[in-house]
């Protein structure tokens, strides 16, 4: 089993030459200082390497991403349907397809056991922050491939790209932070996918209710999205800095 840290090691000890112990590290706010910004840099670093060796979560994600709207596309086969309504299956998609791989950032530490090099070698905030960009990288790899095959097999037309981007940009970012912090808490648990999804589930829906009534608009509805986009940023904001505050009690 040693083995199978010889990696995780390498790419956590090249960037800290001696084991620092967490409770010695001041929790502070991304970008603060040098040696944060390196840390949260090793993490997603290592994320980055380990996901591209396995490509689990990437596949699981891009896998339910594009068999989703396939499916909806030929089951609305020359059926109109709104463009309120394909918001919301536009996140519904999303938002299981996240399900499937974004869990698998501390589950797989957990399970090859370097969830203990991470917390003797980083600060809590150096591992949320971190994990948080690897999660972002997933979902905007994905997304870049699984919106336009839903434009495309659903035959909708885009009205407003910069809306679109700006709901996917919050709605990502919204999903990134609450994933990593459920994923921590989740990745103990002896059923962590059930537990993560019964989680993530109400925590999420106000943001999937509000991106679907904000994307409604970019696809042609003729609603005023702005309603949707404040709550979507406020509770991104609240998300964040919630994550901020808890994550070290509950990463330790």
């Amino acid at each position: 089993m040693l083995q199978s840290f010889t990696l995780p090691v390498a790419a956590i000890t090249s960037k800290l030459g001696s084991p620092v112990s967490p409770k010695t590290v001041k929790s502070s706010t991304p970008g603060s200082n040098p040696s944060l910004a390196r840390d949260i840099w090793a993490v997603w670093e290592k994320d980055f390497r380990s996901e591209w060796r396995s490509r689990a979560a990437l596949n699981a994600v891009s896998l339910f991403s594009v068999a989703a709207p396939v499916a909806l596309g030929f089951s609305l086969f020359k059926q109109k349907v709104g463009p309120e309504v394909l918001g919301g299956l536009l996140w519904t998609t999303l938002f299981f397809a996240a399900l499937l791989g974004l869990p698998r950032a501390f589950v797989k530490e957990e399970e090859t056991g370097t969830a203990a090099l991470l917390r003797l070698h980083f600060s809590s905030d150096a591992v949320l922050w971190g994990k948080v960009l690897g999660q972002l990288a997933l979902l905007a790899v994905t997304q870049l491939g699984a919106i336009p095959i839903f434009v495309l097999l659903l035959g909708t037309k885009v009205t407003s790209p910069l809306l679109l981007l700006l709901c996917v940009i919050l709605g990502d970012v919204g999903l990134a932070v609450s994933s990593s912090v459920l994923g921590a808490m989740a990745a103990q648990a002896r059923s962590k996918g059930a537990l993560f999804s019964a989680m993530a589930a109400p925590l999420m829906l106000p943001l999937l209710v509000s991106l679907s009534f904000a994307t409604g608009f970019a696809f042609g509805a003729k609603v005023d999205p702005w309603p949707g986009v404040q709550v979507v940023a406020a509770f991104d904001l609240v998300l964040l800095a919630a994550a901020w505050m808890t994550f070290d009690f509950v990463w330790s």
